[in-house]
């Protein structure tokens, strides 16, 4: 679906596989590259630095942050895509135009591919791996407000 949000399947992740310091400098190449397109919109960034409090306090779920997202981000497909990067398995946010994914993104289809085997091989086994992605979802949200906190 063009412009939204898939909710099974494909989907973000690929942190799975990454090590906290690749992760580390995804977030802080993702960051750089967000503070720069919109160097001269400070709201903007402003407005991003509250979407991420927001996530990492739990005060909205992923959804509500994907749409917060897709709407700050609108026309910039690379950051758009380039989120993908740190939302869980089973969201992403897609886009109209196919443009090549950021470097911080570079490298990460191997880790779905490997995350289908898995859920392919042995659905008994797929609960408990997503499990353990989800709690490095988490973990690597920590990094990115942590970044975050530190611009």
């Amino acid at each position: 679906m063009a412009g939204g949000v898939a909710a099974e399947g494909g989907g973000g992740g690929g942190e799975g596989s990454t090590s906290s310091e690749e992760t580390r400098n995804a977030a802080k190449r993702y960051l750089k590259e967000v503070t720069e397109t919109f160097a001269d919109q400070q709201e903007k960034l402003v407005m991003f630095r509250e979407v991420m409090n927001d996530f990492g306090t739990e005060r909205t779920d992923v959804a509500g942050v994907v749409e917060r997202v897709k709407e700050l981000f609108k026309g910039h497909n690379n950051l758009l895509k380039g989120f993908n990067f740190f939302l869980p398995m089973g969201y992403e946010i897609t886009v109209d135009k196919d443009e090549p994914p950021p470097e911080a993104m570079a490298g990460f289809p191997e880790t779905l591919d490997f995350i289908r085997v898995v859920k392919e091989r042995d659905e008994r086994l797929y609960r408990p791996f997503m499990d353990v992605i989800f709690r490095l979802t988490l973990f690597y949200r920590r990094i990115i407000q942590i970044c975050l906190w530190s611009s």
